[in-house]
């Protein structure tokens, strides 16, 4: 299992610098080029120095994932929730799993680190809140697009294949509800699995 767990860790953390200077070459051609013929060599390039940066550091990494600084595993946290996020659309039901992820590295790290339990008590507080937060930042860009855009009531009417008008009420309720539920649920699903992996652990 702790095999398992290095792998889908250096999948994570390996994938986060390619995946990041890729997008982020690719945004350099939307704005300053933007001849079709050039975005492969942006991409390329991108992908390029994310490779790089992973031949000279993924592995130390790797060797103290447990002892990284929070603040760089928070970043690799918010990144691939954005990424998860415009993936789907602006749809952030998905985004819930990056707690279930988030969870298992933050309980494998208590354990690894033996952190006792009044500081355990703290961190796992804190990591769930904080996963509970980005969520939602989350669903309020998604409020946002959703009040905005005219042609949601007809897209929500096609996707649950309902013969009702879908008014700016509803809307704004589905909103509200939907938004504390997600918000909730990743704040509660995030402590779970910590709870859980340390008892899996131990």
């Amino acid at each position: 299992m702790k095999r398992l767990e290095k792998i889908i860790t250096s999948l994570i953390i390996g994938g986060a610098f390619p995946l990041f200077f890729g997008l982020l070459s690719v945004i350099v051609w939307f704005y300053l080029d933007r001849l079709e013929n050039r975005v492969v060599i942006y991409l390329l390039t991108g992908l390029f120095l994310g490779f790089i940066i992973d031949l000279r550091f993924l592995k130390r990494w790797i060797k103290q994932r447990f002892d990284l600084p929070l603040g760089f595993i928070a970043g690799i946290y918010i990144f691939y929730n954005i990424c998860l996020y415009g993936f789907f659309m602006g749809f952030p039901i998905f985004n819930v799993c990056m707690g279930l992820i988030a969870g298992t590295y933050v309980g494998n790290r208590i354990c690894s680190n033996k952190i006792q339990s009044e500081r355990r008590s703290e961190l796992i507080n804190r990591v769930s809140l904080f996963t509970g937060l980005i969520m939602a930042f989350i669903c309020i860009s998604s409020g946002i697009i959703g009040l905005t855009d005219k042609t949601i009531g007809e897209n929500i009417r096609g996707m649950f294949g309902l013969n009702f008008e879908i008014t700016k009420t509803m809307i704004l309720a589905i909103i509200i509800v939907g938004g504390l539920g997600l918000i909730f649920t990743q704040y509660f699903i995030t402590k779970l699995t910590i709870k859980k992996t340390i008892q899996f652990y131990n």
